[in-house]
């Protein structure tokens, strides 16, 4: 049996035809894609391991599926943009900060956060103040409403968080997790940081 029967299963004969027809997933067809980018790419890009680009494209289309599954589900009937979560989400985090600090926190540009924190104030979820270490910067800070919404806010994303992690058992989820840390601190990530 190859890893692709094993991805995607033995032709399911379940599927109310008799002929073993299975309908094809988004998982599926994505698969298709990757494949197909590798074998578009192999001969004009050096491509030395192709299972780098396939799980370039994996990961990177499994945090936008769950981003806008976040963002669709949880953040927008909560009435949040996604820059005003992330930036009352990493006030909650790390407590008051000025505004350059919550854009790295937030992995933001600093003129995202300077955009969404007018509003944010506005909506009584910040307050803003001058800062005691240098008197020309201000610090934000959440106010209790700010922090209830968070609280509230971040409770039904961890739910949906599971649920995109339901089918990993407990040791593929630390295995994961293991992984992903290790790309964090990878060269190529300390220099982004830089």
């Amino acid at each position: 049996m190859s890893l692709q029967d094993i991805r995607h299963g033995a032709e399911t004969s379940g599927s109310g035809n008799g002929m073993g027809y299975r309908r094809e997933t988004t998982g599926d067809r994505f698969s298709k894609f990757v494949e197909a980018a590798v074998e578009r790419a192999a001969p004009v890009v050096d491509v030395e391991d192709p299972m780098v680009l396939k799980l370039s494209l994996m990961l990177r289309k499994v945090t936008q599926l769950m981003a806008d599954d976040a963002n669709r589900q949880v953040h927008q009937p909560e009435g949040w943009t996604q820059a005003n979560f992330r930036i009352c989400f990493a006030l909650w985090v790390s407590g008051p900060m000025p505004p350059h600090q919550i854009a790295a926190a937030a992995n933001m540009s600093r003129a995202t956060v300077s955009a969404a924190i007018k509003k944010i104030i506005e909506g009584g979820l910040i307050s803003k103040e001058p800062s005691t270490v240098d008197q020309r910067s201000t610090v934000l800070r959440l106010t209790p409403a700010g922090e209830e919404a968070v609280v509230r806010t971040y409770r039904s994303h961890i739910g949906l968080e599971h649920e995109w992690l339901q089918p990993l058992t407990d040791t593929e989820r630390l295995l994961l997790f293991m992984l992903l840390e290790k790309l964090l601190n990878g060269p190529a990530a300390q220099e982004v940081r830089g």
